[in-house]
């Protein structure tokens, strides 16, 4: 669906996979288009480590992804340890070699060892060197102080647009067959795979009031909101991920059918099943609002105060 080729095809999910997606179109790629729409999908999945870690969203292997965290052992003195927190929710300590420079312009080593016997190894080579070695005792209960942050300087990246515009691609190609998305009128779509400009994509992230209000949302919900307008000759897809990450992906400007169209897909990645909400507006007049002034374009503080009380309200209601 995004060069033609009919020779070394595979599935190509809606939804990338590592989001939990299983919607997929049977033949929709080539292993070289896939190939080119992973790149950019590797990048955003190790961006969100934390935040699939967080809402338990597993991958195509049904695993959910380890996080790295800085964790803090209360009483011994003993911080930003490297560890990571598995998919059951267990912090994992790994151990660690730090050097430094004491005051006295001493070199010191300092190791933190989760078995006896790396403990040993290190004392053992320090002995060899000939370096005073000081062992510390470790209490039978200790107190673990871990935390990690997810950052969302990925949401502007030309990587998520290129996700976005793959997405609204394949939900075209689900919903219409890959024929339709071959047509003319999608060429521009189908360039994002090597588009390196978003005004090239056409793909534009945003906030909007109106769309979030339309129907109840959750991190776990990924969508797709559709409108080809004949009249117009223009078309256009809402992609939102993870509930609140909104993204705008002028399909075509040479919509050339007779008959105007309009579909939506509402996704949930824990279940990995398509659904139905209440949906307050049709396709047709939730785009036209986004359209409008009332949207706030490539603003990182109003896509950041739009997206926050959704993952808020997820972590409160688990009581974190």
């Amino acid at each position: 669906m995004f060069c033609g080729t009919e020779k070394n095809l595979t599935d190509e999910h809606v939804f990338p996979a590592f989001m939990g997606g299983q919607l997929i179109v049977p033949n929709g790629s080539c292993v070289r288009c896939n190939g080119d729409f992973g790149a950019a999908e590797a990048a955003i999945k190790e961006e969100t480590r934390p935040l699939l870690n967080l809402l338990k969203i597993k991958n195509r292997y049904g695993l959910v992804p380890n996080a790295r965290l800085k964790a803090n052992i209360v009483g011994l003195d003993l911080k930003n340890l490297p560890a990571f927190m598995d998919g059951d929710g267990e912090i994992n300590l790994q151990s660690v070699v730090r050097e430094s420079i004491t005051e006295e312009g001493r070199r010191l080593r300092q190791g933190f060892f989760m078995t006896p016997e790396e403990g040993e190894t290190f004392k053992a080579r320090g002995h060899a060197k000939g370096q005073q070695v000081i062992e510390r005792g470790v209490p039978k209960q200790i107190v673990i102080e871990a935390s990690y942050t997810q950052q969302t300087v990925f949401t502007v990246s030309i990587q998520a647009r290129r996700v976005a515009a793959k997405v609204a691609l394949a939900a075209l190609a689900y919903q219409y067959g890959v024929p339709f998305v071959l047509s003319e009128q999608f060429g521009v779509l189908r360039s994002a795979r090597t588009a390196n400009k978003p005004q090239d994509m056409r793909v534009w992230i945003f906030a909007s009031e109106g769309l979030m209000s339309v129907c109840l949302r959750t991190a776990h919900q990924h969508s797709v909101m559709c409108y080809l307008s004949a009249g117009m000759n223009k078309g256009w897809v809402l992609v939102t991920l993870f509930g609140g990450l909104t993204y705008i992906v002028e399909v075509t400007t040479n919509y050339l059918e007779k008959t105007s169209k309009q579909f939506s897909i509402f996704y949930d990645a824990v279940t990995r099943k398509p659904f139905t909400p209440i949906v307050l507006c049709d396709e047709m007049t939730i785009i036209g609002h986004v359209l409008s002034p009332a949207s706030k374009f490539e603003d990182r503080v109003a896509i950041d105060a739009q997206w926050f009380p959704i993952i808020s309200a997820f972590c409160t209601k688990r009581g974190w």
